[in-house]
Order: structure tokens, then sequence, then C-alpha cells
């Protein structure tokens, strides 16, 4: 059937090169995606053989008229566009262009146009428009309700004997993760010095590993398959884990406020502030089941970013104050 629809679309595109020196189609693989997606720009003009077409790519220019005003955090990313020929029957040519391109902005997305030109003619076509829509976007289906049955259609009930065997291996696997439980503890009672040592605090300084595992973090793919919650839990043990080390405490606590009580009296208001605020609102999408737009989430990813700053900055100036002042007073 495909294949009936490739020659289809082929004499069609013959025809229309026939009565015309240079026909142009321009088309995309898909009319709407999410943010960061890989969308592709395809091209297609069918020419007498001995005929060379060239294409060209006209992006759209940015909204805002200042250079200044302009987002480059936002800005689509273009790929190098390519071009390709294919030989067809009757003495014609079919020529391909296809160029790639990741939106990074919501809403309605204009794509520009694509220029072809041969034999000194050319052609102009817009791109489709495309519409970006946010990863949180999405609905669930509703289940359909099968009416009810004839009686005589009834078949015999045999619910009861399913629920005697799936409480049986329940039991089965509930002892059998007992079991394995108390392996678990006898071995790890037995190896509790190695295991203290492997709980080393690494090399790495904190506000350098901070970094790195949020990059680790944005690499993940919990925002793009939906998984806010593990997300939020990853990013709130990340922050816990550089105020602990920063300062260090203990960060292996389960609880906003017992981080709080161990972090009094080692912040200035500002640090406070923002702390209170970042463990807040990761609570409340862990807890409450709040789900934050792709902005605010942006905004508390880079609450740590700046946290991470603002403290590693003040910790070093104090640093070097004190060591000022013992050379003085030497």
């Amino acid at each position: 059937m495909k294949r009936l629809l490739s020659l289809c679309t082929l004499f069609l595109l013959c025809g229309l090169a026939a009565g015309a020196s240079l026909n142009l189609t321009v088309s995309t693989d898909k009319s709407n995606c999410h943010v960061g997606d890989r969308v592709t720009i395809s091209a297609r003009a069918v020419v007498r053989e001995g005929t060379k077409v060239t294409f060209k790519l006209i992006q759209p220019k940015p909204k805002q008229e200042k250079e200044e005003d302009i987002d480059a955090d936002v800005q689509p990313v273009w790929g190098k566009g390519k071009t390709s020929d294919e030989k067809l029957p009757d003495g014609y040519h079919l020529y391909r262009y296809t160029v790639t391109v990741h939106p990074f902005q919501l809403g309605t997305m204009a794509l520009g146009t694509i220029r072809a030109a041969a034999n000194g003619e050319t052609v102009e076509k817009k791109v489709p428009d495309l519409d970006v829509v946010s990863v949180f976007s999405g609905g669930k289906e509703k289940k359909s309700i099968n009416p009810l049955k004839p009686q005589l259609d009834i078949k015999p009930d045999y619910s009861h004997l399913i629920r005697i065997a799936a409480a049986g291996i329940g039991g089965l696997l509930l002892l059998a993760a007992l079991i394995f439980l108390i392996v678990k503890l006898v071995k790890r009672f037995r190896n509790r010095d190695q295991i203290a040592k492997e709980k080393k605090v690494p090399d790495i300084p904190p506000c350098e590993e901070v970094r790195e595992l949020l990059g680790k973090l944005l690499a993940s793919r919990y925002l793009k398959d939906g998984r806010i919650k593990e997300f939020y839990i990853e990013l709130s043990e990340i922050g816990k884990r550089f105020l602990g080390r920063a300062f260090q405490l203990d960060y292996s606590v389960e609880t906003s406020e017992e981080m709080l009580d161990n972090l009094a009296g080692h912040t200035n208001r500002e640090e406070d502030r923002l702390i209170r605020e970042f463990l807040e609102a990761c609570d409340m999408v862990k807890f409450a089941k709040v789900m934050p737009s792709q902005g605010e989430t942006n905004s508390h990813v880079n609450m740590v970013y700046k946290l991470a700053d603002m403290i590693c900055k003040r910790q070093k100036t104090e640093a070097a104050k004190e060591k000022e002042e013992s050379n003085v007073s030497l």
C-alpha cells in the first residue's frame, strides 16, 4: 500500500513538473511537538534531467525589534540543511532538501520559507507553522462502561478461588521479601566497616558537585516522561545534599523542618528565605500533588543554582577575611 502511494505521488509530481519548469512542495514530519523535540522540514522538486536545483531556508525573524530584547534561551536551534537527488523514469530528477529544528518556546512557531532556484527561476513556499505544546499537558481518556448483560449470559463466579490463590501468592512473596530483608541486614551488619568507608565524602567540592548533579538531573527523562514527582524528589535531595556538605551538617533527614533546624545559625536572612521557598515548593509537588508549570519548574531549579552561588561566594569571602586577619595578628 505504501509503495502504491509513493508511486502515485511520484507520477503526480512528474505531471506537475511537465507543466512547469520548477515545482516545489514543502512539508514537516509533525504539526505539533513538545519543547526540545526534533522537527524535520522537507522540500521536494521534480525537474527535467540536467537541471540542478538549489535550496535555501529563510528563517523567520524574531518578534523582538531590539537585539538586547531577544532571549537566547528560547530561540530555536536549527540544523544544517542537506540536499539529495534521485533519478526518475522518463528523464526526470527528484531533488530533496531536509533541515531540522528544535523549538524551545511554547505556542505557534513560524518556520519561515523554503526558496528553490533552477535555471534562473526562483520559487518560494511557506513552511507550515508548528504548534509547540507543554510536556505537562494531556488528559486521561474516559473509559467506556459496558452495559449490563442479560441474566442468561452470566457465567459461574470463580472469583473466590482467584482471591484465595492471590492471597497465597501474596503470602509467599511477603515471606520471600522478609527472608531477603533479614539476609540483607545480616550482611550489612557484618560489613558495616566497609560500608562506612564507602560513604566517605567525595573529593569534589560541594559547589562543583551541585552543578554536576543538576546537569545530570536536567538531562534525565523525568520531565519528558511526565514523571514530575520523581523529578522534584531528586531535585530536593540535591539541594539538601549541597546544604549539608556546604555547612558540614547531616543532610540525611526526612523532612524539610529537620533540615531547617540543622541550618539554624549557619545562613543569613536572604539565604534562609530562599531555602524555605525552595523546600516548600518541593514539598508541594511531592506531598500535595501540585503540578507546576514549565516556567515554575525552571524557577525552582534556578533557586538551587542561586543558592550555590550565594553560599559559595559568601564562604569564600569569609575564608579570605579570616586568613587576612590571622596574617595581621602574626
